[in-house]
Parts: C-alpha cells; sequence; structure tokens
C-alpha cells in the first residue's frame, strides 16, 4: 500500500510539474484547408520591391500564391517576379521560446517559406509592405535565411545563412522555425525533413510577426502553426526579517 501511495505522490508532483511548464503556453493552430481559417486575423502584405499585391488562392486543402496557368519552367523564367504573394498572422508573438511551423511544397523549384518581421510598413497606397525581414525558405537544393533591410526608401537583401539539402517538388514538408535568446543574442534553429541547422544574428527581433511567402513559383501552404512558451516570472525574495 505504502509503495503505491509512492507512486501516486510522484505521479501528481510530475503532472503539477508539467502543469508548471505549460501554464501561459499559447498555441496558433490554422488549417488553410476550405472554410477552416479566418481570413480576417491575416494581413495580405506586399513586397517593397514590386508595385502589385499578390494574392492567396484557396482550393481544397491548402492555398497557393495566384499564379498563371503556364508551365512551370515558364513561369520560372518569365514571372518569377510576379507570383509573390505574402501573408502575415496578425499578431505579435513573443516569448522565452517560440515556434513557427508550417507544411508546405512546392512545383517544380522553388520557393516556399516562412517569414518574421518585428514591424511593418505601408506602401504610398496603404497597402501593407514589408521593411526589414527575415525569409526561412525552402527550395530544391535546401533551406535558405535571406536578411531583408529597408533604408531611405530602398529594399536589400543578402543570404545570412544556407543549408545544402536535395528537397523533392510536389512532396509537402514541415518547415520548422525556434526562436530564443541565447545569452544576448537572438538564436533561431531551423529543421526540414530531418535536417537542422542554427543561426545567431543580433538583428533578429525578440518581438515579431510571422507569417508565409509563396514566390518563385506554384507554392502550397497546407497549415500554420505558432507556439510560444513565455518568459519565466523571476522568483520573489522572501521579505527581510525585522532586527526589532
Amino acid at each position: 500500500m505504502l509503495k503505491i501511495n509512492k507512486l501516486s505522490v510522484l505521479l501528481n508532483l510530475f503532472i503539477c510539474f508539467m502543469a508548471g511548464i505549460l501554464a501561459g503556453q499559447e498555441e496558433v493552430k490554422i488549417s488553410f484547408a476550405k472554410g477552416k481559417w479566418d481570413k480576417s486575423k491575416w494581413l495580405e502584405v506586399k513586397s517593397p520591391r514590386w508595385s502589385y499585391l499578390g494574392k492567396m488562392v484557396q482550393n481544397e486543402d491548402h492555398i497557393i500564391n495566384q499564379t498563371p496557368d503556364l508551365p512551370d519552367e515558364v513561369i520560372f523564367k518569365k514571372y518569377g517576379n510576379k507570383v509573390y504573394s505574402g501573408l502575415m498572422y496578425d499578431k505579435v508573438f513573443s516569448g522565452k521560446k517560440v515556434i513557427i511551423r508550417s507544411k508546405m511544397s512546392f512545383d517544380h523549384r522553388m520557393a516556399p517559406l516562412i517569414v518574421i518581421a518585428e514591424e511593418l510598413g505601408k506602401s504610398k497606397e496603404g497597402i501593407p509592405e514589408f521593411r526589414e525581414h527575415f525569409e526561412i525558405v525552402l527550395y530544391d537544393q535546401g533551406l535558405n535565411i535571406w536578411h531583408h533591410t529597408y533604408k531611405d526608401g530602398k529594399p536589400s537583401w543578402h543570404k545570412a545563412a544556407f543549408l545544402k539539402v536535395d528537397y523533392q517538388p510536389k512532396k509537402i514538408y514541415d518547415l520548422v522555425i525556434t526562436l530564443h535568446k541565447a545569452k544576448n543574442i537572438m538564436q533561431m534553429t531551423v529543421e526540414c525533413d530531418g535536417k537542422v541547422f542554427g543561426y545567431q544574428d543580433k538583428a533578429l527581433p525578440e518581438k515579431f510577426y510571422a507569417g508565409i511567402i509563396g514566390c518563385e513559383g506554384r507554392c502550397r501552404f497546407y497549415d500554420f502553426r505558432v507556439t510560444t512558451f513565455p518568459h519565466r516570472k523571476p522568483a520573489r525574495k522572501p521579505a527581510a526579517k525585522s532586527k526589532i
């Protein structure tokens, strides 16, 4: 009987411990299947590089960036700069750790991606527009992290990190990024199909919007999920004892 009671106590302690870890944890889980997602919670965001605002097209179990009804190679070579469609979830995320993931696929070569941005701007027409942001890109030859900046009304960008891997067109992949602060610098871990690499940059924001972009070819998105782990509150110091 004593052993059973000890086991029960240990089980209750474990449950309380896990509840403490999960307390305050927030999750956003969105399916992009028809009728499953609330479009009012998303912003259509354009690139400052082009004048047009690309749209996402609804299909039965996914959304896809708007592309012309042409062969893949023709789209890639002649329309690569005209098929850019971005969506940002209308909420700022932050925490001790934030995990963002999306199931996605691409036709031909490229390039669906997860994007994070500390803030968004507006075009002259008042349309939401990217300023500084980071793109975590899936394509046929691997994973890229692109850092886009914006200064004096002009955008610029560079490849900040990459991993060479063969990924297959039309196959659904789960792209996962994790952001957390490692000492005094933000760190991002990127995972896809068993491949993992890390990236650190002082420019990575601690608070940010997150979303998806389809560009350069046909890109499908099946879901979008964000898990936020809160910062632990510092333990309260015991009150000083009176010396009287």
